[in-house]
This record gives structure tokens, sequence and C-alpha cells, in this order.
């Protein structure tokens, strides 16, 4: 990565992965985006020190995490910022799956509805466990890769994804199933 032009490509090829790691960590559009930028402008510093056998996606995550470390660390001097809701209680509209196109409404629901449900519950495993399943299922990067990024041993990262994974598991099936009445079919 000697020049920019290799750069902007790799920027543009992780904007959303690193986007949506940044929500993972902060829990905040506005502040992922601060994050994103950040991380970007950092690794444009450090180009030229970047090993070109690393996974370049792996490389930046590492380099968010350590961002976003590094700004928690800030904020925590400054604590007199006032955090604003994202959009207030229905989410955004990214939170919504794509309706496949053949699917009649009743099946998009319930796809929409178990989609949301994992989503949830991801949100509520404790910072650790989700961003290692977070890393893996959503971004799909290897264990060793997640190692690197977060700073653990590879044997760390397996157990937290194996009790995430439980624990998301366990939460789903602990969630009442939607009821959706039968549909009628003929007349009255």
């Amino acid at each position: 990565m000697d020049d920019a032009v290799p750069f902007q490509e790799l920027a543009l090829r992780y904007l959303d992965p690193l986007y949506n790691y940044g929500r993972l960590l902060t829990r905040d559009a506005t502040h992922a985006e601060d994050l994103v930028q950040e991380t970007l402008l950092r690794a444009f510093r450090h180009r030229a020190k970047v090993d070109p056998e690393l996974n370049p996606k792996a490389w930046l995550f590492r380099i968010m995490r350590n961002t976003h470390i590094d700004c928690y660390r800030a904020r925590a001097v400054r604590p007199n910022e006032v955090p604003f809701p994202e959009n207030g209680p229905g989410g955004t509209v990214e939170d919504e799956a794509p309706a496949p196109d053949l699917l009649d409404p009743e099946e998009i629901l319930l796809r929409r509805l178990a989609i949301a449900d994992v989503r949830s519950a991801i949100r509520q495993l404790p910072p650790a466990l989700r961003e290692t399943v977070e890393l893996r299922d959503v971004e799909g990067l290897s264990y060793r890769e997640i190692a690197m990024v977060v700073g653990k041993p590879i044997g760390t990262v397996m157990s937290r994804l194996a009790r995430g994974r439980n624990l998301v598991r366990a939460t789903l099936l602990d969630q009442p199933k939607p009821s959706i009445p039968p549909r009628r079919t003929g007349g009255l």
C-alpha cells in the first residue's frame, strides 16, 4: 500500500463492515461514523507499516478496536457529553431485512421477526461475547483474525463464540413464538 489509490479501494471495500463493527462497539450511529473516519485516518497514516500477509479487514478491525478504546478513555476524562437517541424507539431502516420477492406476506413477516429476534438476542450478550459473535457470524472473520482483533488467544475466542452462541440460542428458545391467525380459505 504505497500510494493512495489502493488504500482508497481498500477503504471503500470495507466501509460497510467497518461501520457495522463501529455500531457494535459504540451502539450509536453517529459515534460509529466518527469511529470509522478516525479508523481510516489512522490506517492511512500507517499504511506503509502493514504486513502484506495480513488480512486487511482484520487489520482495519484491529485499528478500529484500538481507536474505540482510545476514544472511550478520552470520553471518560470529559463525561459531560449527553447522548441523543438514535432514531427513537422504532430503530432504523437498516434494521429491516430486505423482503424476498417471491414470498407471501406472512412468510416475509415471520422472517423479519426472526431476524429482529436474533439481532436483539445478540445485543443482549455481554460485550466480549457480543463482539466475538458479531466478528465471526456477521463479519465472517476467522478465529485467528478475531484473536488478532481482540488481542486474545484463539482458545479464548472459540470459548467466547461458543458461550455467545449458546446464550443467543437460549434467549431465542425462551421467547414466545409469534401467533398469526390461520388463513381463511373459501367463503364465509
